[in-house]
């Protein structure tokens, strides 16, 4: 189908398929808007000498497939869920790790204590406080 801009004169080949009635349309050139109307253009082509239509394909027997309803859905059993081995696997070695790094505070938290003092606020038992001696470059001859 082919449109005109009433502004400019632009004219533009648009399929009938892209162009309801009553449809807004733009001039590229122009920027002009109306409303496009469909104009019966006659076609000046020469008629094709004894144009043969070429047969229709015969349709494909196709399958129907059978009816499933919404109950047949619900009752439907879902799925089991794959198993993660490898995720299941990390969680236990992140527990482990975890386990292994609090008896080990536990275990050595004298010696952590010593080497680093503020860390008694969280090792020392509840409400006491672990006085740890200053030691000195010198040493004393016995």
């Amino acid at each position: 189908m082919r449109i005109a801009c009433p502004g400019c004169a632009a004219e533009y080949e648009v399929p009938a398929s892209r162009l309801p009635p009553r449809k807004m349309v733009r001039c590229a050139q122009c920027g002009g808007e109306w409303i496009a109307v469909r104009e019966a253009v006659e076609d000046v082509r020469e008629p094709e000498a004894a144009a043969v239509p070429e047969p229709a394909p015969e349709p494909e027997p196709t399958t129907a497939l059978p009816f499933i309803s919404a109950m047949d859905r619900l009752t439907a059993s879902a799925p089991p869920p794959r198993s993660h081995a490898g995720l299941i696997g990390a969680w236990i070695l992140t527990c482990v790790v975890l386990a292994a790094t609090a008896a080990a505070a536990i275990v050595w938290r004298g010696d952590i204590i010593a080497t680093w003092p503020p860390s008694s606020r969280i090792l020392a038992p509840h409400g006491q406080t672990v006085a740890v001696p200053v030691q000195s470059g010198v040493k004393k001859a016995d």
